[in-house]
């Protein structure tokens, strides 16, 4: 099997016996194909499309696909975090649909959602209209969001696995929009859950050396763990927990 490499970042895998198996690798999402050799042209465009689409426009065209991407109920861990301290402000960084900012608000929490999908934000504004919630949406990239972000009594990060370094972009940016006695929430696919959840490559899954590497002594580790929960599609699957307090 032959591999060939182009440029963005794609690996298209050409097997004799079978046709071309392509690997389009963006933002840590791996997508399979296997296409007969007539099929070559129309798998050249498709995944040239995808390429050089923008982020933004990627995860609008994910959106459109679907009534609903993501399940409707918040993240139970972020539930029971939230039920254990006072109701304040709180930031959902790539808050997607909503179901944790809309959670959030539902409790009496002032939220301010940021994603940059407007189609995604749009749902999560019908719902904050029709039942007239404390949500303000915000249509940005979530890093140049977070250059210079609000100050919250709760940060909140779910379900987000970009490379390494621009993690840890977000996690300086959630620590920076946290008060000094304030709460920051992650949650995601550990580590464990690869093969079966979460993005195909390691590198793009979070566990609790990497939390603790990254904020050291400058919080307190309210609950840093493993879990099994319900992920963002509906099924279970091994999830990291960090809930901290802002030292």
């Amino acid at each position: 099997m032959e591999g060939v490499y182009l440029d963005p970042p794609l690996f298209l895998l050409i097997d004799s016996a079978y046709g071309f198996v392509v690997f389009s690798v963006k933002e840590g999402a791996v997508g399979l194909r296997r296409l007969p050799y007539k099929s070559l042209s129309v798998l050249f465009v498709t995944v040239l499309k995808e390429a050089y689409m923008t982020n933004a426009e990627m995860w609008n065209e994910r959106y459109r696909s679907t009534e609903s991407l993501w399940i409707g109920e918040p993240d139970s861990s972020l539930v029971a975090s939230a039920e254990s301290i006072t109701i304040g402000s709180a930031v959902d960084i790539g808050a997607g649909e909503g179901r944790n900012s809309i959670y959030l608000a539902r409790c009496g929490w002032t939220t301010t959602a940021v994603d940059f999908s407007d189609v995604a934000l749009s749902r999560l504004e019908e719902v904050r209209d029709r039942e007239n919630l404390p949500i303000t949406t915000i249509l940005m990239d979530v890093l140049a969001y977070l250059k210079a972000p609000g100050v919250f009594d709760l940060s909140v990060m779910a379900n987000m696995h970009p490379p390494i370094e621009q993690r840890h972009l977000l996690y300086d940016g959630l620590y920076r929009s946290t008060r000094q006695g304030g709460y920051i929430f992650i949650t995601g696919h550990h580590k464990d859950s690869l093969g079966f959840a979460g993005p195909a490559n390691i590198d793009m899954l979070i566990d609790e050396n990497e939390i603790r590497d990254f904020f050291g002594e400058r919080v307190e580790y309210l609950r840093l763990e493993k879990t099994t929960d319900v992920a963002d599609h509906g099924h279970e699957a091994p999830n990291l927990v960090a809930f901290l307090r802002r030292l």
